[in-house]
């Protein structure tokens, strides 16, 4: 058997994501690939090799779209890395508050890093940006010192730059100073509704956005364990410092929810998310990813679809050019069973960002669950160019089982993938085959797999289902509503979870739902 779920093919570094891919939950794996660096990707996202591609797009990018591409540690201390990136990804959110610039995510100019030597025309068209944004940062004892440059991608003119010197201490608006001086060079003048934002201080304590960069730095390094809690203990450190920093909060919501269903229990990991989203907001009501993430933990803990909608549509509302608060909004559309339109959504998370593997993933498992497999199946070569080769496997392998082509699926699942995902179709893929010991056996690997970590109970409610074991796929059912997986958004609609759902002791669970 092919064992496609042994790495994260969305671009995460092999050794940190081992690990996390037998425990990942959903947001688990949004937040995996969100932090990955996409390696051995052609200019367009597409594997290596690259194939011959036209000189120019087919559409000229708009006139104020921007690419600020991660800016280079020249600092003698690499440990300072998180510093460079700290600072651009918060001029990119800076930026994407003004409604006429169309900025490009992280993720689309992750792929870039260390490449802004190259010719600006090239990167441009590839980053379909008609300004990129580049730079340097170097620290020396107290001092910082950052060089950045505004260059129009076409022409390669340099239409604005600074050299700015600052204390270490004097670093609190810096990203601001520099997206107000962005923003000002390719728009011409800022309206006063454009300044605000800009300008805004997150914290007034130089030691706690330093401790928040560190933190967003963890986040984005790696997301093993290890990890994740140090990034919670820079959260923490920070929020000690200031307790009215809101942004600290929203990462703090942030790391639990890749915690909860991966490596925290649900309960606990959602528990947590849900106290530091609330408290962002509570302190600053536009932080759209603390509604995203409330969502998710409102969707999990309270099983009510209803408010978890609501908090997505202030998500988008807020961020509409975001991919989580689409990628939000669609899991409570079709918790609510509104298939058309959580396919929407879906839609529009992958198109905001079609290089984020979850993205493309929830938008094919909605097109599934809505039995739209001839839509799905006939963008299963479009899927391909960007994914690699397992997740790309895996995805086929759920087609060809909802087709019920079991047989063809086998080689193309795995029961480890993202924390049981598609075990209950690997089981009904075994049994298809005729191989029941390998079957039971199985089973057994996926309970094993509880001890040292979490595995979804879900996955496990369906692979009982699968062997005709109605009484521990009822146990593990009503386990998974106990320890509220978020995985329950399926309960209604998962066609593995049919044989449950006719059993008359499902009713009491589907009773808790609120919908």
């Amino acid at each position: 058997m092919r064992r496609a779920g042994t790495r994260i093919h969305c671009g995460a570094r092999v050794g940190s994501a081992r690990g996390a891919l037998r425990r990942g939950g959903l947001i688990f794996l949004l937040a995996v690939c969100a932090a990955a660096q996409l390696e051995g990707q052609c200019p367009d996202g597409t594997p290596a090799p690259c194939a011959a591609r036209p000189p120019h797009p087919t559409t000229a990018p708009s006139p104020n779209s921007v690419a600020v591409l991660y800016l280079a540690n020249l600092s003698r201390d690499t440990a300072d890395a998180f510093l460079a990136d700290g600072l651009t990804e918060e001029m990119i959110i800076r930026l994407g508050q003004v409604p006429r610039l169309d900025v490009k995510s992280r993720y689309e100019v992750e792929r870039f890093r260390g490449q802004a030597a190259q010719d600006p025309a090239v990167l441009g068209r590839a980053l379909r940006a008609a300004y990129l944004v580049t730079g340097s940062v170097q620290r020396a004892g107290d001092r910082v010192r950052l060089r950045y440059e505004v260059i129009r991608a076409a022409t390669r003119a340099r239409v604005g730059g600074d050299v700015i010197d600052r204390a270490s201490s004097d670093l609190l608006t810096v990203e601001s100073d520099i997206a107000r001086q962005v923003a000002t060079a390719i728009t011409g003048q800022l309206l006063p509704e454009e300044r605000a934002p800009l300008t805004r201080r997150i914290t007034s304590d130089p030691r706690a956005y330093e401790e928040y960069l560190r933190g967003l730095g963890e986040m984005n390094r790696s997301l093993d364990e290890a990890s994740l809690r140090s990034a919670l203990a820079h959260f923490d450190r920070a929020i000690a410092r200031d307790s009215s920093f809101a942004a600290a909060f929203a990462g703090k919501a942030k790391a639990w929810a890749i915690l909860a269903d991966g490596y925290a229990a649900p309960r606990e990991g959602y528990g947590q998310a849900r106290a530091a989203a609330e408290a962002a907001l509570a302190l600053d009501s536009s932080q759209a990813h603390a509604y995203a993430m409330l969502g998710f933990a409102v969707l999990a803990l309270d099983l009510n679809p209803h408010e978890a909608e609501r908090l997505g549509r202030r998500a988008v509302a807020l961020d509409p050019r975001g991919d989580e608060p689409h990628f939000m909004l669609s899991w409570a559309l079709e918790a609510e069973r509104r298939i058309d339109e959580s396919i929407e959504e879906g839609r529009r998370a992958w198109e905001t960002d079609s290089l984020v593997l979850p993205n493309l993933l929830t938008y094919a498992w909605m097109l599934i669950f809505g039995h739209r497999l001839d839509s799905v199946a006939a963008l299963l070569p479009r899927f391909r160019a960007v994914m690699p080769p397992g997740d790309a496997d895996v995805l086929e392998g759920m087609v060809l089982a909802a087709r019920g082509n079991l047989r063809g699926a086998t080689h193309l699942l795995d029961w480890r993938y993202y924390g049981g995902l598609v075990a209950g179709s690997y089981v009904r893929a075994l049994l298809a085959r005729g191989d029941t010991v390998a079957a039971h056996a199985t089973v057994d690997s996926m309970l094993a797999a509880r001890t040292p970590g979490y595995y979804n109970p879900v996955a496990l409610a369906k692979a009982y289902a699968a062997l005709g074991d109605m009484d521990r796929g009822i146990e593990w059912l009503r386990r998974a509503f106990d320890e509220r997986t978020v995985w329950l958004v399926w309960v209604r609609l998962d066609d593995e979870l049919a044989t449950l759902r006719a059993d008359p002791r499902y009713a009491a669970l589907d009773r808790q739902l609120k919908y």
